[in-house]
C-alpha cells in the first residue's frame, strides 16, 4: 500500500540505549510493554540495514487525538527526529519476533530505497505491532 503522510512526525530520544538495530528492537519492545496506548518508537535505517537513529513518541493527548478524528494539523512541536512528510510503501503485520524478520520483507540493496523505518507502536493493552514504511 502506498501512503502519503502530509506531515511530519517528531520523535523524541528514546528513554533507553542500545546497540544496533537488534538491541534497539529488543529494548524497543521492553520499553513499550509499560507504556500507555499510542505510545510508539521509530527505527531508522538505511537500505543495507545500519541504524540511522532511533526516537520515540508518548501516546497523544487528548488534544491531538481530537486533531487526528478532524483531519486538522498537528501541533507543532520540536524533537531531534523526524518521520518526515511524503510518500512511503507501507506494510503493517503483527510483532515479529526480531528485526531480521521484518528487513527480511524490505527490499534491501545497495541501489534501495534511501530509507527504512520500522515502526512499533503500541496499540492496544496488549498489543504491539511493527510497521514498515519505505521512503518513495
Amino acid at each position: 500500500m502506498i501512503l502519503s503522510l502530509i506531515q511530519p512526525i517528531i520523535y523524541q530520544e528514546p528513554a533507553f540505549t542500545y546497540q544496533g538495530s537488534a538491541q534497539a528492537y529488543e529494548r524497543a519492545i521492553a520499553h513499550l510493554d509499560g507504556q500507555d496506548v499510542g505510545s510508539e518508537v521509530l527505527i531508522a535505517l538505511t537500505s543495507t540495514g545500519k541504524t540511522l537513529f532511533v526516537g520515540s513518541k508518548s501516546a497523544p493527548s487528548a488534544s491531538e487525538l481530537e486533531a487526528i478524528a478532524g483531519a486538522e494539523a498537528q501541533p507543532s512541536s520540536l524533537g531531534p527526529y523526524v518521520l518526515e512528510a511524503g510518500r512511503y510503501e507501507f506494510f503493517q503485520l503483527a510483532l515479529p519476533p526480531s528485526i531480521a524478520s521484518i528487513m527480511a520483507l524490505a527490499p534491501i540493496a545497495i541501489d534501495g530505497p534511501p530509507r527504512i523505518y520500522v515502526r512499533l507502536l503500541k496499540e492496544g493493552v496488549l498489543t504491539i505491532v511493527a510497521q514498515i514504511w519505505i521512503s518513495r
